[in-house]
């Protein structure tokens, strides 16, 4: 929901080590990550945790730079907040006020408790705040120099595993070129989030990796967009970003390739503007990453995609 940043990243995974003896005593972390919310599917991993007590459901998004706390759940859970004066841009490039909570006690079930530091908070859409959706965790935060983090969306997992240990993940590399990481070390609040380089019928594309995000999309005014704008068509249902409804256009079975990897899917056109922090021409969604393995590591990332990604 939130502009994030983007890292250098390898081809493929081979077997897991994780299973094996380690000297290292830490114990590694594993939590399941849902398509559900109420009995009714959802196209967006959730994961169950609190904030400062307080249940919520919590959406596992690559595409937010650092954790998020939506505005209803901080009111109430009575969090103290700061105004900064900083200004957030969301999925459509549009800026969005946001604050600081300071000591958030952000958990994880079955994982545990987040770092105690800064996370920022803003208001989202009511649709959201309906879901029971009260927080955004940026899965890259929680990598270190000594662990990385695995998004295994066939197996409906996260996971860390040892910087070094390699990774069981058959399919197609998602990513032969290092992909662009967007690496804020201005603010308290660390940003990371990568950009991946694609085609789109042919036109070189820059794509924000975003578990958060349902349809893969493209700016209308970028340059790949407006290549595929002759072909695309109203999009009949809502498409939400942090500041609100957008309305959009469709391009039905646009060819996507991305390295070894190369689907045919919907691609929505957006309004919105370039981020001059990570710029980017769309997003790389769910619709595709649903049949993958993202390794995420301190500043880079890695994946691949199962062979029946065009199912």
């Amino acid at each position: 929901m939130l502009a994030a940043a983007c890292g250098p990243s390898s081809s493929g995974g081979a077997k897991t080590a994780q299973n094996q003896p380690a000297s290292d005593p830490k114990q590694l972390k594993k939590v399941d990550l849902e398509f559900s919310i109420g009995g009714k599917p959802f196209p967006l991993p959730i994961v169950h945790g609190s904030v400062a007590g307080v249940a919520t459901l919590i959406l596992v998004d690559t595409g937010a730079n650092s954790h998020v706390i939506a505005g209803w759940l901080a009111r109430k859970a009575q969090l103290t907040t700061l105004r900064l004066g900083e200004v957030g841009v969301d999925h459509a490039g549009r800026q969005i006020e946001t604050r600081r909570a300071t000591h958030p006690n952000v958990k994880i079930d079955n994982w545990g408790e987040l770092p105690d530091e800064p996370i920022l908070v803003t208001d989202m859409p009511d649709a959201v705040a309906k879901l029971g959706i009260g927080a955004f965790l940026s899965p890259q935060q929680l990598t270190s120099e000594d662990v990385n983090v695995v998004l295994d969306f066939p197996h409906d997992e996260m996971r860390e595993v040892r910087r070094g240990d390699s990774v069981d993940a058959p399919g197609n590399a998602l990513a032969l070129d290092p992909p662009h990481a967007c690496l804020d070390d201005a603010s308290d609040v660390k940003g990371l989030l990568f950009v991946i380089a694609a085609k789109v019928e042919g036109a070189d594309a820059m794509l924000l990796l975003d578990t958060g995000a349902h349809h893969s999309d493209m700016f209308a005014t970028s340059k790949p967009g407006k290549a595929i704008l002759p072909r695309s068509q109203p999009r009949g249902e809502a498409v939400y970003a942090a500041s609100g409804k957008m309305t959009s256009r469709t391009v039905k079975n646009a060819k996507l390739q991305i390295g070894a990897l190369e689907v045919s899917r919907d691609f929505d056109l957006i309004p919105g503007q370039q981020d001059q922090f990570c710029p980017r021409d769309g997003v790389l969604a769910m619709d595709v990453l649903k049949q993958c393995v993202l390794v995420l590591e301190k500043h880079t990332v890695s994946g691949t995609c199962a062979s029946d990604v065009t199912k």
